[in-house]
């Protein structure tokens, strides 16, 4: 018998710890160079070139390790209804015909802050993202968030947008076979164009 929420994907708490770790260290780095020794360096009267440098310093890094590894995938769980919860068979052919607009899945990824989040969708939303193209670079799926824009409180955070989901990750999950169906599903949607 299966749980409501199945794992099908895990990319291992050792990655998604130093993940987190590193991103909460470069907000450290950026919050002691540009609130502590910018400063300091505006009071004693250095040149602005050399504070500009001191900030950029603190800036860069935390910029491009959150654009790198915010959209990394540590988790996925795959919302199961109660017939398909009975046995591995029935489980199989779930995965394999279920309707996509309907098939809920609960993708969690890492903040800046190192905290996990969780983003709700259904398997419709995913498409692949082109090999060629800027995203392709830190995203291997995004997200049609058109729909869950419109229903946004202006206060609340905005949905994640593109999610990297690193090869190898099944193996975490003792049911890690059902996200490589999943994934093959949204990848031909994609070729036939119903994405």
């Amino acid at each position: 018998v299966y749980p409501e929420r199945l794992l099908i994907y895990h990319a291992g708490t050792g990655k998604t710890t130093f993940l987190a770790f590193l991103q909460v260290t470069t907000l450290f780095l950026f919050g002691f160079f540009d609130m502590v020794v910018v400063p300091m360096y505006l009071a004693a009267g250095e040149s602005l070139t050399t504070t500009a440098a001191i900030g950029l310093c603190g800036l860069i890094p935390p910029l491009f390790v959150t654009t790198t590894t915010t959209p990394v995938v540590a988790a996925i769980h795959l919302h199961l209804p109660p017939y398909a919860r009975t046995g591995r068979p029935i489980l199989e052919r779930y995965a394999r015909t279920a309707p996509p607009a309907t098939t809920r899945l609960d993708v969690t990824t890492i903040s800046v802050i190192g905290k996990p989040r969780v983003s709700s969708l259904v398997v419709s939303d995913l498409s692949p993202v082109k090999k060629g193209s800027v995203l392709g670079l830190v995203a291997n799926l995004a997200r049609d968030v058109r729909r869950v824009e419109e229903g946004r409180k202006w206060w609340r955070w905005r949905p994640v947008r593109r999610f990297n989901v690193i090869e190898g990750g099944q193996e975490g999950a003792k049911e890690g076979w059902v996200w490589g169906v999943v994934r093959e599903g949204v990848e031909r949607r994609a070729r036939v164009g119903k994405v």
